[in-house]
């Protein structure tokens, strides 16, 4: 599958807006990605993600080839037999490296688009970008 994904980090009141004008009757979805990689990271310095995704109790794995200076990637399925320590990536020699928990609202979804917000914790931090200080114009 090829994938064009366009993403924006967004200060933590313009997350809380678009939640409350386009959110409020959709559900809030939380997912885990397992990121794994070799021992010297030469998959991440290749372009390649490795992830094992856990949602509503099913694990998902996933290899992504990024086309360096694009949005697009190809993306192709990896066998998961039994969670994060029991798949291809193990068998690949590659390691868990770390996770991040995502709490999902899917703002639209259509057969060509699908519109997302999400509110990432890495290592027990959210990341989102800084709130802008509103300056008086008088």
């Amino acid at each position: 599958m090829i994938e064009l994904e366009k993403k924006f980090l967004i200060s933590k009141s313009e997350y809380d807006n678009i939640l409350a004008e386009f959110g409020t009757d959709k559900p809030i979805v939380t997912q885990v990605n397992y990121y794994f990689d070799a021992k010297n990271l030469s998959m991440n310095e290749e372009g390649i993600t490795c992830r094992i995704r856990l949602k509503n109790g099913v694990y998902k794995g996933t290899m992504k080839k990024h086309i360096l200076n694009s949005n697009i990637s190809m993306e192709s399925d990896i066998k998961v037999r039994n969670g994060i320590y029991d798949n291809e990536f193990i068998d690949m020699g590659l390691q868990l490296y770390g996770e991040l928990v995502t709490e999902r609202c899917i703002l639209l979804k259509n057969s060509n688009c699908e519109v997302v917000l999400d509110k990432n914790v890495d290592l027990g931090v959210i990341k989102m970008a800084e709130d802008a200080e509103v300056l008086d114009a008088a």
